[in-house]
């Protein structure tokens, strides 16, 4: 398994068997000599997120550790922010001409990517180089310690479930809250933490895949297009910031004018989609979810076409036996 883990494993040694792989994995893509250095960037970050998802989930079983190593990886995806985040506001704007293209005329667009690629190279010639080392020696540090997440064997077996449905209730929680605020204000910054609480939810999703795949596959799909879609609205609260502080250097009042109309009708698309999505998607109680994973953990994962011979429980049959 990669991003997922195995019930029937201890959680300690799942734990640090995807972590070491996600760092190594960081830390292979920064020091590769001959690769794209912005793409380095967006793949390590990509894996100091899984990170801190997966520390978020089992954070009650060590919550020293938790603290310690969620922060490292909080602070090396910082490191790293100043190109990745440039370089996503040049794709953001490559999907709206994409989305509008076909309204308008592409100098709305030109004047405004010929000044976001000069900024994010400018970045990433600034920034990159010294913040990839220091970022692959912290990566190292980072996979010693993993040997320090142990869990008690006498704890293993009856508390890995609780530890995993606490964490999990925890984020959609936070999530449902987040919603809430979001519905409530709909400003930048509450749909950005939205976004965020989503995102957790959806590694969350991921990494308990195997306790019922069919079933928690389309929730997953979900999460992540919340995420995606909330993601993209931030870019362009980002961009929209940017042009406002320096106009002239994105082009025309008109053509600007007719850019800021079109992310107006984009955000709203992107918004309203999301929201819909997440009351859907974050309808249950945290408590109700809590017991449910707990007893989907105890029942261990799911056996289908991988295995043929097995026989393959029904959704209410795996729910029964895990009370």
């Amino acid at each position: 398994m990669a991003y997922k883990l195995d019930p029937a494993a201890p959680l300690d040694a799942e734990f640090r068997r995807i972590a070491g792989e996600q760092l190594r994995r960081a830390e292979r893509v920064l020091v590769a000599p001959d690769g794209d250095p912005n793409a380095a960037v967006h793949e390590a970050r990509k894996r100091l997120k899984k990170l801190r998802g997966l520390t978020r989930l089992v954070r009650d079983a060590r919550p020293a550790f938790h603290a310690k190593e969620n922060a490292r990886y909080r602070d090396l995806a910082r490191s790293l922010s100043g190109a990745r985040d440039s370089g996503a506001l040049v794709e953001a704007l490559d999907r709206l001409a994409d989305h509008y293209g076909a309204e308008v005329a592409p100098a709305v667009f030109e004047h405004v990517r010929s000044e976001l690629m000069a900024r994010r190279e400018a970045a990433t010639t600034r920034d990159l180089g010294p913040a990839i080392e220091a970022a692959a020696r912290s990566l190292g540090a980072a996979r010693h310690k993993l040997d320090g997440f142990v869990i008690a064997p006498k704890d293993r077996a009856g508390n890995a479930a609780t530890i995993i449905a606490e964490g999990f209730a925890r984020t959609h929680a936070r999530a449902r809250s987040a919603l809430a605020t979001a519905r409530k204000e709909g400003d930048d910054e509450a749909l950005h933490e939205l976004r965020k609480r989503v995102k957790y939810h959806w590694m969350h999703l991921r990494l308990i895949a195997p306790l019922w795949p069919d079933a928690i596959a389309p929730l997953t799909k979900a999460a992540k297009a919340i995420a995606d879609g909330l993601g993209l609205d931030h870019d362009y609260s980002v961009m929209r910031q940017e042009i406002a502080a320096t106009p002239e250097a994105f082009g025309t009042p008109r053509e600007l004018a007719v850019l800021a109309a079109l992310i107006d009708r984009r955000q709203a698309e992107l918004r309203a989609a999301a929201l819909d999505t997440a009351r859907r998607l974050l309808a249950d109680d945290p408590d109700g979810v809590r017991k449910r994973v707990k007893r989907l953990y105890r029942a261990g994962p799911v056996r289908g076409a991988s295995d043929p011979g097995a026989p393959v429980a029904s959704p209410l049959e795996v729910l029964r036996q895990a009370e």
